[in-house]
């Protein structure tokens, strides 16, 4: 990958700055051209404001801090949604069509390269970082969170204005701290009767609960698919039987309905067998 690099910034002529990141690219500096310049951890709001153009995997963050920047942009994705955000940016115009990791040349680089420095892209970028500069992402982001926060949920039934701390049992009034603390005080309220209320519940843990959980629904999940796998007799076992519908097509038989139909109920009664009760054959 260094000397893919290195050759594609030969071949443009252009003075870089790379990154050496957690691959150690270039780390030994070995055949490193005179225009070439390794760099360290640099942030990169701060370095693509001195560049002409980026060269990047695509991530979010990056992609984010380049089109800020009002930088042309070169991806190179290798996973995850980094393709989406390179076909992004050349759908902005704001750099060319992203190149695959595996497809990645010194020649397809270099005409990438060479692409984002034309005053077009160039024009696109800044046009599109100004486009960014305009919005108010905190503010849309916080009232989107405001939107879909169910406020009324969250107030003390007493003193509406502060938030409800806990929940009175087996019953739906909710209370502040200083709603709670003063009904106490006044011999109205045991905090034996309360719990703490919580509005809303996340379900952050997917996995089993536990090891006889977690075993139980290991082996339920692999005799079920063994079940289903008996259940779905080999196709191929059928089509050299002559009793599949597709190997009736291709044989160019014409009155293939017989057949089909023995395919189907042969396929429907060995269902029944995996799903239904175990025989009990006779001693």
């Amino acid at each position: 990958m260094t000397t893919l690099l290195f050759e594609a910034i030969r071949k443009t002529g252009q003075r870089a700055l790379v990154s050496k990141g957690w691959g150690g690219m270039g780390a030994d500096e070995l055949g490193k051209p005179d225009n070439v310049y390794m760099l360290g951890n640099v942030p990169h709001d701060w370095l693509f404001k001195h560049v002409s153009c980026v060269v990047h995997h695509g991530g979010a963050g990056t992609t984010a801090a380049g089109i800020t920047a009002g930088r042309p942009t070169v991806v190179v994705p290798f996973f995850g949604d980094q393709m989406f955000w390179g076909s992004m940016v050349a759908r902005a115009g704001a750099g060319p069509s992203p190149i695959p990791n595996k497809k990645l040349t010194a020649d397809n680089l270099a005409e990438a390269i060479l692409e984002c420095l034309k005053p077009s892209s160039q024009e696109k970028a800044q046009d599109l970082a100004a486009s960014i500069a305009q919005e108010k992402g905190s503010d849309v982001g916080a009232q989107s969170f405001h939107q879909f926060l169910d406020v009324d949920k969250m107030r003390c039934n007493l003193s509406p204005s502060r938030a409800a701390v806990w929940r009175v049992k087996r019953t739906q009034v909710r209370l502040s701290a200083f709603a709670a603390c003063t009904l106490a005080n006044e011999g109205l309220l045991d905090f034996n009767d309360i719990k703490l209320y919580r509005p809303r519940e996340y379900e952050t843990e997917e996995s089993p609960w536990d090891p006889v959980t977690g075993g139980a629904s290991a082996l339920i999940g692999t005799i079920g698919g063994m079940m289903m796998g008996f259940a779905d007799f080999p196709a191929e076992t059928l089509k050299a039987l002559r009793i599949h519908p597709d190997a009736i097509k291709n044989d160019g038989t014409r009155n293939g309905s017989q057949p089909a139909r023995r395919y189907e109920l042969l396929r429907e009664a060995l269902k029944r067998i995996a799903l239904g009760p175990r025989l009990q054959v006779p001693q």
